[in-house]
């Protein structure tokens, strides 16, 4: 916590996109208008995101209602949230990891401390209250287990129906939170624990189940061009179909992970570094199942899901680093502690041996070398860029204006106006292809954009909108320009 709230940056909310829309959703709650999307012109409701981390937020907001200085109050809490979920993690790996208690605590520490995951935490992301909630449903999970066979089967009911609710609380905070119920529900199951297993997945499902509701009748509220952004999962996978499926796709899910946990060097190096880091994991992921068994089975079909999921895979990775942390120990734990008689146990303990050399020096050059204020380096430059824009928007634009630009939610949090994406796009592998410039320009009719703006030659939505300025002559005037090419248009439906 302490760590997080030492380099906590005085930056702009909607700098990484999901935290603006997050708090612009925290903020219309707060202000009784629902679960809608008010920057958006036709005030769709939000299907993208389930309620809460917004819900968090929303009873922050009423506290101190006050943005943007409220923001203090916001990011604060995630700092705390992370400290909490550190000390649950810490408690429920301490007597199962097998290694000396200090280890853990180090271990859970740092991986918590990891440049990525304090990137995440020090914006409006709701991995730290994930992270919390899933600590104590897995912990509470593994209990109702351990209690399942004892004469006072009451209380393995109740813990059943505890990590029940917990679980479910974690999938209305982050979609992938359903491998948290399955963490817990599948482990009663093998068991034969049938009435556990029930008493756990009721009050899971009751509470995803107004979130499917609500997504279910307000999925025609949305343009079709802004479903990869703000439909629903199934529209997403439907986008990528299954052209994912290749082995350099697959390859990106080892490459943040290998960015901040393998030392330079050759890349033949860097490979073997990476396969034997990749047995050690997988090796501590399956004696998980048996010595923390809802994190076991969790991390099993949270990675399946990131197998499958069409787009990058670095975010859910930063929001489960400290259980892929633990599970490099208990892996690392497994191999060197087989018998001496074992079969290849000097192989094994020297797969465990580089896995876990390369691992810390890999993780401790990386720390090093990004440093703690690198961690904000991306949002504060954003700000920036930002800060040069919304002065503009404010003075030139009237209240009716619709400003087509980057981080919309961020635009209409900061001036009041409501704004539309000027980037419309699909899933193609992991990464995103442009809907095109006439697919844009007949958005941006329809919207009723008034206006646009453009951070530069180096934005997503440039290559599309210099296409759009060379197929439609007089539909996009240039008023303003600024050090660094950041550009504002007037638009003009009628040519």
């Amino acid at each position: 916590m302490t760590a997080i709230l030492l380099v906590m940056p005085t930056a702009l909310v909607g700098v990484y996109y999901d935290d603006g829309i997050y708090l612009a959703l925290a903020k219309s709650l707060a202000e009784g208008h629902g679960y809608h999307l008010q920057y958006l012109p036709g005030v769709p409701g939000a299907i993208h995101y389930p309620f809460g981390y917004p819900l968090f937020l929303a009873a922050l907001w009423k506290l101190w209602p006050s943005f943007p200085a409220n923001v203090v109050l916001l990011r604060g809490a995630n700092a705390v949230l992370m400290g909490l979920f550190a000390a649950l993690a810490i408690g429920y790996l301490a007597p199962r990891l097998r290694v000396n208690r200090w280890i853990t605590a180090l271990v859970i520490t740092a991986a918590s401390t990891a440049i990525p995951v304090v990137a995440v935490a020090t914006v409006l992301f709701a991995e730290p209250l994930f992270l919390a909630l899933s600590a104590g449903a897995l912990w509470t999970g593994d209990l109702a287990l351990a209690r399942a066979g004892d004469s006072g089967r009451g209380r393995a009911f109740r813990l059943a129906i505890a990590a029940g609710l917990l679980a479910g609380a974690a999938a209305m905070t982050r979609s992938i939170g359903v491998a948290v119920i399955a963490g817990i529900g599948i482990p009663l199951l093998r068991g034969r624990h049938w009435r556990l297993a029930v008493a756990a997945g009721i009050p899971a499902f009751l509470l995803l189940l107004p979130w499917l509701l609500w997504t279910a009748a307000h999925h025609g509220d949305l343009d079709p061009l802004l479903a990869s952004g703000y439909g629903t999962y199934g529209d997403f996978l439907k986008q990528g179909g299954t052209s994912w499926l290749s082995l350099a796709s697959l390859g990106e899910i080892a490459r943040p992970l290998a960015g901040i946990g393998l030392p330079p060097g050759p890349l033949v190096l860097r490979v073997v570094m990476g396969l034997a880091a990749l047995v050690v994991l997988v090796t501590g992921m399956v004696a998980l199942t048996a010595r923390a068994p809802a994190l076991g089975w969790m991390l099993g079909v949270y990675a399946l899901i990131v197998v499958l999921w069409p787009y990058g895979p670095d975010r859910f990775l930063w929001g489960v680093l400290p259980w892929l942390a633990a599970a490099l120990v208990a892996g690392a734990q497994r191999l060197v502690s087989r018998p001496s008689g074992a079969p290849y146990r000097r192989a094994t303990t020297a797969i465990a041996a580089v896995a876990s050399v390369s691992v810390v020096l890999g993780f401790s050059i990386y720390q090093v070398r990004v440093g703690p204020r690198g961690a904000t380096a991306t949002q504060v430059a954003i700000s920036a860029t930002m800060n040069d824009l919304l002065p503009w928007i404010r003075v030139t634009t009237d209240s009716s204006a619709i400003v087509a630009g980057e981080d919309e939610a961020l635009i209409w949090l900061y001036t009041g106006r409501r704004a539309v994406p000027n980037f419309l796009w699909r899933v193609r592998g992991r990464a995103s292809e442009s809907f095109g410039p006439d697919s844009l320009h007949a958005f941006l009719l329809r919207s009723g954009a008034t206006h646009m703006i453009l951070t530069g030659p180096n934005s997503d939505s440039a290559p599309t909108i210099d296409a759009l300025l060379s197929q439609r002559r007089g539909f996009l005037q240039l008023v303003r320009v600024w050090p660094g090419q950041l550009m504002a248009f007037q638009l003009h439906p009628g040519t």
